[in-house]
């Protein structure tokens, strides 16, 4: 499933959708887990902003769920003076100890420390006042080349002319050939515009918008997206599609490899999996599945998940209810408050224990 854009904030709360193979109508989710769902989507300060808002609401202000994923996001995020101005309102409100915040050596070695230039590789792309993009394009390549990573968001763009598309798929696959790391955020309105930008009957002028979407799905990791699109190209041109190409993003793959561990010492808590979880790391779910395939009960490790990318959770789902339609019991230990709330927003509840750690 892809990730929203922000524009429907309460993301969470369509009427109807799919989580992996399973069909799902939701009304509005608890709180908690729409703010779950934002972060999961990458759209961490709407997910912040929710919050907020529910725990100063006097009629939701005693939903404690919400105030625990609160603390988580603020502990991701590292804003330890908002961690703190709420550990006090907490203390006060419920009268009991609120979370502690997390210095140890894991918080140390974040794997997403090595992508936090999260802000300082930030580049959001801002049509010029007559909407043409050709200056911004050029002025992102060259920002994304003087980082090294770049984390683009492309909310803004909500139109795009047959020459910004060439040179815009040219740049990507400029960066691309380079290897620099790249993540994007709120594509999917760039992705919309492009289809629309499709006639039924295919031109010449058109090519552009297609090839720019190939590109986009090169670099997300869409292999399927990518296909469906060559048949389609493939009919409406009457030419082969460009070929699939493998682009790694090495910060995110580096993220979530995870370390053998000699078959003589199983770690105490199950199999573990850790980092930010997107389509990189479909080898640690392949792993997952071969510790299960021996076991009757199969214990996964969450405590060193940060984040399950919105992309990525029908993919975890899929394979959590495989492991556990195989007749096995399956238990996912030491869960941040912020990711059992996702959990429980998909219903991955239904086909596996949910343990949360401790807190404090």
């Amino acid at each position: 499933m892809a990730a929203s854009a922000p524009s429907n904030v309460r993301l969470a709360s369509r009427p109807g959708g799919r989580i992996g193979s399973e069909e799902y109508h939701s009304a509005v989710l608890p709180s908690a887990q729409e703010a779950a769902v934002l972060y999961a989507a990458n759209h961490t300060e709407a997910a912040v902003g929710l919050l907020r808002a529910e725990i100063r609401d006097t009629q939701n202000r005693n939903d404690k769920q919400a105030w625990l994923v609160l603390f988580d996001l603020y502990q991701v995020t590292q804003d330890r003076q908002e961690f703190e101005a709420l550990s006090m309102m907490y203390t006060v409100k419920f009268e009991q100890s609120s979370p502690a915040w997390n210095d140890s050596a894991d918080a140390a070695n974040d794997p997403r420390r090595g992508q936090s230039r999260e802000r300082k590789d930030f580049f959001a792309m801002r049509p010029a006042a007559d909407g043409s993009l050709a200056a911004e394009i050029e002025k992102f390549v060259a920002f994304a080349e003087s980082q090294g990573t770049v984390r683009l968001d492309v909310a803004k763009v909500v139109s795009i002319t047959a020459a910004e598309a060439t040179l815009f798929a040219a740049m990507l696959a400029r960066l691309r050939k380079q290897r620099l790391p790249m993540w994007f955020n709120n594509v999917e309105g760039l992705e919309k515009a492009l289809r629309r930008a499709f006639n039924e009957r295919a031109t010449e002028n058109q090519r552009p918008f297609w090839l720019l979407l190939f590109e986009l799905y090169v670099l997300e990791g869409k292999d399927h997206a990518f296909e469906e699109l060559g048949l389609e190209y493939a009919v409406a041109f009457e030419i082969s599609p460009p070929n699939w190409e493998v682009y790694v993003n090495t910060v995110s793959a580096a993220a979530s490899i995870t370390p053998a561990t000699p078959a003589s010492s199983p770690p105490e808590a199950g199999f573990a999996l850790k980092g930010v979880l997107t389509a990189t790391s479909a080898s640690q779910l392949a792993e997952m599945n071969g510790h299960a395939a021996s076991r009757s009960e199969v214990v996964v490790d969450m405590g060193k998940v940060i984040r399950i990318d919105f992309s990525f959770t029908g993919t975890v789902f899929d394979a959590i209810k495989a492991i556990q339609l195989a007749g096995k019991r399956v238990i996912l230990t030491n869960i941040s408050e912020l990711n059992a709330a996702l959990l429980e927003a998909l219903g991955l509840n239904r086909y596996a224990i949910l343990v949360r750690r401790k807190s404090g």
